[in-house]
């Protein structure tokens, strides 16, 4: 073992200890909240963002890992939470189309023929 790889062991080791805390909020409070609200998925960003950094920096397999399948999770849900948006969004559309036809047909009425 190098002097660099058991730097890394090491730094891996205080890693894992400063994770720990985040972790039991984690399991604690953030579990608690639903999937889909704001707090939690930005919390879960944090996550993603500390273990990548650590997986890259520390050469650490296992928090590479947390971060993909963490990654993974939350993009199924922001999937869905963006095909919701989308999709009212969409009907809002459709509605103030709905509505302008209406405005034209009733003015037309209003308006009386043209003679």
């Amino acid at each position: 073992m190098t002097l660099g790889s058991l730097s890394l062991a090491l730094l891996r080791v205080n890693y894992r200890l400063a994770r720990f805390p985040l972790q039991l909020v984690e399991v604690v409070a953030v579990s608690r909240l639903g999937e889909r609200e704001p707090m939690r998925l930005a919390y879960e960003q944090i996550l993603i963002d500390c273990d990548r950094a650590a997986g890259y920096l520390l050469n650490d397999e296992n928090a590479t890992r947390r971060a993909a399948d963490l990654k993974r999770r939350t993009a199924t849900v922001r999937l869905l939470i963006a095909r919701e948006h989308h999709h009212v969004q969409h009907r809002g559309v459709i509605l103030l189309d709905e509505q302008r036809e209406r405005f034209r047909q009733r003015r037309q009425r209003d308006a009386g023929p043209l003679t």
